[in-house]
């Protein structure tokens, strides 16, 4: 019993030792990425993403886009499981929360045989949900080109009638460039 007592403290101290290594990464612990053909077309998509443990990371990401002439911009908190536990590398699996913004373009209505009428331009905005799957590669000598494509979908939490019949959800898309350290 004694000696027990006495190997506790060895042995605990050991135990934590053991646990520190399991959870280390080698390599860069953070990314910063961007689109870099969004600009061209007046949009952008930024993310900060940051190590956790071996498999999981946190991010957030903003980013503004056009569709159908409306302007989508999003801020997002992403947590990202990567399966083969080697984060900011391979395949990754993300779910996020974020605040989203839908600017919708002015409508001119011209009925037959009615005067047309003319809906400014209107932004809603609320919450969003999104899932995402991309892939990452950590390229050169010392891993710090980071280069992620992947695709997913976003919810946004925002009435029917302020959208004027387009759907609440949008396929989202991913293709970065960025600097890993």
């Amino acid at each position: 019993m004694c000696v027990a007592m006495a190997l506790a403290p060895a042995l605990l101290s050991a135990q934590s030792l053991r646990q520190q290594t399991a959870y280390s990464v080698d390599g860069p612990q953070q990314v910063l990425s961007a689109n870099p053909f969004l600009p061209l077309f007046g949009n952008f998509q930024l993310e900060y993403e940051r190590v956790i443990n071996p498999n999981v990371t946190f991010a957030f990401a903003g980013s503004l886009t056009e569709w159908d002439d409306d302007r989508y911009s999003n801020i997002d908190a992403k947590l990202r499981l990567y399966p083969q536990e080697n984060a900011l590398r391979g395949v990754g699996l993300a779910a996020s929360v974020g605040l989203g913004g839908i600017r919708r373009a002015g409508l001119q209505d011209c009925p037959q045989d009615s005067p047309c009428t003319f809906t400014p331009n209107t932004t809603v905005r609320g919450p969003t949900f999104a899932v995402e799957g991309s892939y990452q590669w950590l390229l050169g000598t010392r891993n710090a080109t980071a280069i992620t494509a992947g695709f997913g979908a976003k919810r946004y939490f925002v009435g029917q009638d302020e959208l004027r019949d387009r759907s609440r959800v949008r396929p989202t898309g991913r293709l970065s460039i960025g600097y890993a350290f």
